[in-house]
């Protein structure tokens, strides 16, 4: 049942990426701007209607809406996501280009924030309403509300200009990296400690807590056995449905650190009405997120009995009294 389930997460994630797709492709053609004018440079230049006419034949724009989408959703179902307006080049080609600096920002976030997320605020937990708690608490509360280009401003001034120990800007080398992913990670993680931590906190007052310790087991087995596991399910739910902020996030990381990722990409190509590449960047960057709660919701269904057998839940009465003669026989 459980192969079920999971087929019918990828399924909602299929259908979530086609309408994705449908409202990018209409959003950008109803954006002001025109890409001809761009590639032409009409505001400088003296183009005839004719070269106007057969740029936009070549291009495809003078056909319905409804064959240029075709034309495009066919293209994208053979991973074709056309060519770029600006630079002649496959549009696929230059996202699988850029994307490798924004997975090393995205995961290295995702890393930190787990790690952080489970050792505090499990930390916190333990212990409850002594000084490490109350530190642990006033510093996620302070970091809880920073953005996290005012953290990237921050390192730069601190780090780069004044230190100068780390690159202001670029990922010549690895050290480019930490600025950008500490900003991500510091705002990120403090949320994700406090949920760890309160989630943590009313399960140590739960039923199967105060019956662990009733039959005499320790407080590490408590911890480890009855607490670690359920404590998990909100924070990888919510990790999952983060990642869309932290991709919107790594847009404004990377052109304030010049890091050439798809972020930095999508708003150059914004700029230059470059319509192909702006709608594939869009569905890459939803295909993870997309991607990223499947996973999520995945994880979860082995960790979580309730959600496996949620079914169960709305068989019919006639059925569950027919079950329940069959066990008894």
């Amino acid at each position: 049942m459980i192969i079920k389930q999971i087929l019918s997460r990828i399924g909602q994630m299929i259908l979530v990426l086609f309408v994705l797709s449908t409202i990018t492709f209409i959003l950008m053609k109803l954006s002001p701007g025109d890409p001809v004018n761009k590639l032409l440079h009409l505001d400088v230049a003296n183009v005839s209607s004719e070269q106007i006419e057969q740029t936009k034949a070549q291009l495809g724009l003078n056909q319905p809406l409804l064959v240029q989408w075709w034309t495009w959703f066919s293209h994208i179902l053979h991973l074709d996501f056309g060519t770029s307006i600006q630079t002649q080049e496959p549009v696929l080609s230059e996202l699988i280009y850029f994307t490798p600096p924004t997975l090393v920002i995205a995961f290295g976030t995702l890393f930190i924030t787990l790690v952080l997320s489970l050792t505090l605020g499990t930390l916190a937990a333990v212990y409850y309403r002594t000084w490490i708690d109350r530190v642990i608490r006033v510093v996620t509360s302070a970091f809880v509300s920073i953005p996290s280009f005012f953290l990237g401003m921050l390192f730069i001034y601190v780090f780069a200009q004044k230190l100068e120990i780390l690159p202001a800007a670029g990922i010549d080398t690895l050290a480019g990296y930490i600025m950008p992913i500490i900003a991500l990670s510091i705002g990120m993680s403090a949320y994700h400690i406090r949920l760890m931590r309160s989630t943590l906190i009313d399960l140590y007052r739960s039923r199967e807590v105060k019956a662990s310790r009733a039959r005499g087991m320790s407080e590490s087995y408590i911890l480890f056995k009855d607490i670690f596991k359920p404590a998990l399910i909100p924070v990888i739910s919510i990790i999952g449905m983060s990642i869309g902020g932290l991709i919107g996030s790594s847009v404004v990381i990377e052109n304030l650190f010049d890091i050439p990722g798809i972020g930095y990409f999508l708003v150059e190509s914004i700029r230059s009405r470059d319509y192909p590449v702006v709608q594939g960047a869009v569905l890459m960057i939803g295909a993870f997120v997309v991607i990223g709660n499947t996973i999520a919701d995945i994880i979860i269904l082995f960790l979580d009995p309730t959600q496996r057998y949620q079914h169960l839940k709305h068989k019919p009465l006639w059925k569950k009294k027919a079950e329940r003669r069959v066990k008894q026989l």
